[in-house]
């Protein structure tokens, strides 16, 4: 279900009651994209506990207030390059990490820096997580963090921030209220999946943050996958593909020749999530636009990269080659 088509378009000419239904729209894909910290930061061992739940959105919506006000303010985009952005999902994967086996009773784990803050009992955790939360870096919030530039102001600025994060409360805090309505051993038996769930999502977003940093641990492991091969015209060696909902294509491609890539895009099928593609060896970042979109660069060493969406979660291959004898073994087109 692509819920960014029903999303209003984020520009000058929006209101701000449209900023906060594209909060509640948008909080469809926080479920989806940040579902597991929403998890770590309202599950607990009482049979209810709302205290929790509330700070981790309190938190959330005064970090993007404030975030939203210093970008109007200062007139510059707050992002961060890709070693910060690589820290920051690191330090949440370790949290969602160490919270998953804390829940396991595998190790005892706090955040020791929330003991300091005069707020009554662990729900200071989730403030605390709800806080980090508006540094993730994620498409729609950066949508918003460009809006809140363009409005020049710290109060405009902070206004539309606050709009949407709070567009976005309504379903986080439902899936805390759902979750709470469990009791007794349903709900032993749901905080063992949600330990387990949270485990496995943090050892996906561990590798996102390993390839925002340029550290790609899964290269060898897809070998067996299906690759493009160019077809050269004129000086170019060319190569053509579809947008997907979540996967671009594996490609090889010929040393030191000029390499052109069309992706052909149709409005179905392009989202937050995919609408913009990074080819950081190459220090190409391209945002798709419905129809055909061309990147054109010349690769000059042998090897495999990667190329993702600016959000991580989609990852393809290049390979780059100097011969197509060098890889018989690689399945080329859908020949083999």
């Amino acid at each position: 279900f692509n819920i960014f088509n029903v999303i209003p378009n984020i520009d000058s000419n929006i209101t701000l009651g449209m900023l906060f239904v594209t909060g509640l729209l948008t909080s469809i894909h926080c479920i989806s994209m940040c579902g597991a910290i929403n998890l770590m930061a309202i599950i607990d061992s009482n049979n209810k506990n709302y205290k929790r739940p509330i700070f981790y959105n309190l938190g959330r919506v005064i970090s993007y207030t404030i975030i939203g006000g210093i970008v109007g303010l200062i007139g510059s985009i707050f992002t961060l390059n890709n070693i910060a952005n690589g820290i920051i999902i690191i330090i949440a994967s370790l949290l969602m990490l160490f919270m998953a086996l804390n829940m396991l009773g595998v190790i005892s784990f706090r955040i020791p820096l929330t003991s300091r803050l005069k707020i009554k009992s662990k729900s200071r955790d989730s403030f605390i997580i709800g806080l980090l939360n508006g540094l993730m870096p994620c498409g729609p919030l950066q949508a918003m963090q460009i809006f809140a530039l363009s409005t020049g102001s710290f109060i405009k600025g902070a206004t539309s921030m606050f709009l949407f994060s709070l567009g976005t409360v309504p379903l986080m805090l439902f899936t805390a209220v759902f979750y709470n309505l469990f009791r007794g051993k349903r709900k032993i038996i749901i905080n063992k999946i949600a330990s387990v769930l949270i485990l496995i999502l943090s050892i996906i977003m561990m590798n996102r943050a390993f390839l925002t940093l340029d550290l790609d641990l899964t290269k060898n492991i897809n070998e067996s996958s299906k690759y493009l091969n160019s077809k050269i015209i004129k000086d170019y060696q060319v190569i053509e593909f579809d947008l997907d909902y979540n996967n671009y294509r594996d490609i090889i491609l010929q040393k030191d020749i000029k390499a052109r890539i069309i992706i052909n895009v149709d409005s179905e099928h392009l989202t937050g999530c995919n609408e913009e593609v990074v080819f950081n060896d190459f220090n190409i970042r391209k945002k798709l636009n419905v129809g055909k979109n061309i990147i054109e660069f010349t690769p000059h060493e042998t090897g495999l990269f990667t190329y993702t969406c600016s959000m991580r979660m989609i990852k393809n291959n290049i390979r780059v080659i100097d011969g197509k004898n060098s890889f018989k073994n690689i399945c080329i087109d859908d020949s083999c």
